[in-house]
């Protein structure tokens, strides 16, 4: 509830159009695609001297295919498919979750998660790895416009493939109690 002080500082038309914005930033999304070899390239950054052979794959419904060769005493091929999803609604930050969800030979998904933590923007837990997008998108020349405490409540809302192989990660505001709006 705002003072009699603060009102004079916040004119209604002021409050009312700062209310109009939040709702349209609200209702906006911005998607962007990443390709599949961008993608490609992050499993280069992976430090496992006992992986080899390393491929990426993107299939229809946001899923990653990787392939490979792990060594254990000798070249072992697997094969792991991971799902994209946005992460729960309860969840802060701009992230995307991978889950496995396919994995040949079944005892292969240990080493591949542990392989995947090695990476900076990388957090395993469990079945899941978590790709925090967070730095990227404060780099972008949109997300500087949108002020900091805003931005802190931009989160993917979506992630799928299209036909040109490219991951498209939506973010939009979060629907949660925390969503921008100006109140009187």
């Amino acid at each position: 509830m705002m003072d009699w002080s603060m009102r004079q500082l916040l004119p209604e038309g002021l409050t009312e159009a700062g209310q109009r914005l939040a709702e349209s930033l609200r209702k906006r999304q911005v998607r962007f695609p990443i390709s599949e070899a961008a993608l490609a390239a992050t499993l280069e950054g992976i430090d496992d001297p006992s992986l080899r052979g390393m491929r990426l794959r993107l299939e229809e419904g946001g899923r990653l295919s990787v392939a490979g060769e792990k060594r254990k005493g000798v070249w072992i091929p697997f094969a792991v498919t991971f799902i994209a999803v946005p992460p729960p609604a309860h969840e802060v930050g701009q992230a995307v979750d991978l889950y496995l969800e396919r994995v040949e030979p079944l005892l292969a998904h240990p080493f591949i998660l542990r392989a995947l933590g090695k990476l900076q923007e990388m957090e395993v837990s469990g079945n899941r790895a978590r790709v925090r997008i967070d730095r990227w998108v404060g780099q972008q020349e949109w997300a500087r416009l949108i002020p900091e405490g805003l931005r802190g409540r931009i989160r993917v809302v979506d992630v799928t493939t299209d036909a040109e192989r490219r991951l498209l990660v939506t973010l939009g505001w979060d629907e949660g109690d925390a969503r921008p709006a100006l109140r009187p």
